[in-house]
């Protein structure tokens, strides 16, 4: 009798497990070759939780620069590993791949609305819309590098204002990117000094922090049984309600000043108008939900993304000064670096520091097929490693003050 238990028992095991593994089984020809995934567990013995980034390249070692992962059970995920790859599948069949993969962490937040988290013809809308807009207010023209080079000038006033000590620059340098975000999307410039303004900055990069930890990570591959625990996402949540909070007092600000009959001043008068225009249009995508999740989008990216590429490209100058000695020296290309006395260089002086903005991050990007197909993520270089929570740990950079691409030196006694 007991024999027939210990049977009936593991007869019984294996159904509930067939169902989580016939899937892959099925699905394995269609995809890219990759490990086998266990039930239930998906690849997490080869994906370790808060070294996904690192596990992804060994991964690429063997299996080559595009394979297929399980993130949990159900989660199937190709991996793009190099530019080259990415390039091929994200750039030269940019349609194929629109569709957004899913960030567990925060889709229940944004359900699907935003220019980020949306698919098919609203992702569509808003992406054509907001890029149109941000270039009519100066991106990627004279006035979007002349706003630029004043945040500079200030960032590097604030650099001075160290007197030369050993400092963390990560909070400048965040308030730096951040203040051109709030300039095109709000209208608006802070100072450093101001407290709500850290408050909505330190609240960005604990988003990408949450989403990057070894819990973030986890959460992804196991958020169908994570989700139900009390409390799992408070502090994300938390992070996402300080972005929130200030996102919904600047739409209210604009709807209390908004001059129908004028230009728009920044993206969410332009918003505004576009939802006046369209408010007979029961179909249209220009609603108070996509404005909001829109705004707090942008403030989100545009505070963390730039920010972490500088903050990676002075460490990768702190560890290879001979690199920095060449961008310094103008070696490659004859060029000398900008003092501070003069103006500023230009974005296309970006040329110079070559591959500070060329690596690709680990992120849940674009869907071949739509909704119904695996998401792709991409991995490169230094910022995967942020996105992916291997973020660089180490001594402080303390920059020079005499240029405006600085000479980075080690903390004292370092």
């Amino acid at each position: 009798m007991e024999a027939a238990g210990t049977w009936a028992l593991l007869l019984l095991v294996v159904l509930l497990l067939l169902p989580l593994a016939l899937p892959a089984i099925r699905t394995r020809g269609r995809l890219p070759p990759g490990p086998a995934p266990l039930p239930l567990l998906g690849n997490l013995l080869q994906l370790r939780p808060g070294a996904l980034y690192l596990g992804l390249l060994r991964l690429s070692k063997k299996y080559g620069p595009v394979f297929t992962v399980h993130l949990g059970p159900w989660r199937r995920v190709v991996v793009l590993v190099g530019h080259k790859a990415v390039q091929e599948a994200l750039g030269g069949q940019a349609e194929e791949f629109s569709g957004r993969g899913m960030l567990a962490t925060l889709d229940p937040t944004f359900d699907g609305h935003g220019v980020f988290f949306s698919n098919g013809e609203r992702w569509r809308q808003l992406r054509r819309f907001t890029m149109l807009t941000l270039r009519d207010l100066g991106m990627g023209k004279r006035e979007g590098e002349e706003l630029i080079q004043a945040e500079a000038r200030c960032l590097v006033e604030a650099f001075q204002g160290t007197a030369g000590q050993p400092f963390d620059p990560s909070l400048l340098l965040a308030q730096a990117t951040s203040n051109v975000a709030c300039s095109l999307t709000v209208g608006l410039r802070f100072p450093y000094e101001d407290e709500e303004f850290q408050a909505v900055v330190q609240a960005a990069g604990g988003i990408l922090l949450g989403i990057s930890s070894p819990w973030g990570q986890t959460y992804e591959m196991f958020s169908w049984l994570l989700q139900r625990l009390p409390g799992s996402r408070t502090q994300l949540l938390s992070h996402v309600s300080t972005l929130a909070t200030f996102a919904i007092e600047q739409v209210q600000r604009h709807q209390g000043s908004l001059d129908p009959s004028g230009p728009a001043r920044d993206v969410v008068d332009a918003f505004l108008l576009k939802m006046a225009k369209e408010e007979c249009d029961s179909n249209t995508e220009f609603t108070d939900k996509n404005l909001l999740m829109t705004v707090i989008y942008l403030l989100f990216a545009g505070t963390v993304t730039v920010s972490a590429t500088v903050r990676y490209t002075l460490l990768l100058l702190l560890k290879y000064p001979q690199v920095q000695a060449a961008q310094e020296d103008g070696a490659p290309r004859g060029e000398v670096p900008t003092p501070l006395t003069s103006s500023p260089p230009l974005l296309g002086g970006r040329t110079r520091a070559r591959g500070t903005d060329k690596g690709a991050g680990c992120w849940p990007g674009a869907r071949p097929g739509g909704p119904s197909s695996p998401p792709i993520h991409g991995c490169g270089s230094a910022r995967g490693a942020a996105a992916a929570g291997t973020g660089a740990h180490g001594d402080t950079p303390s920059p020079h003050k005499d240029h405006l691409l600085p000479r980075i030196h080690p903390a004292p006694g370092h």
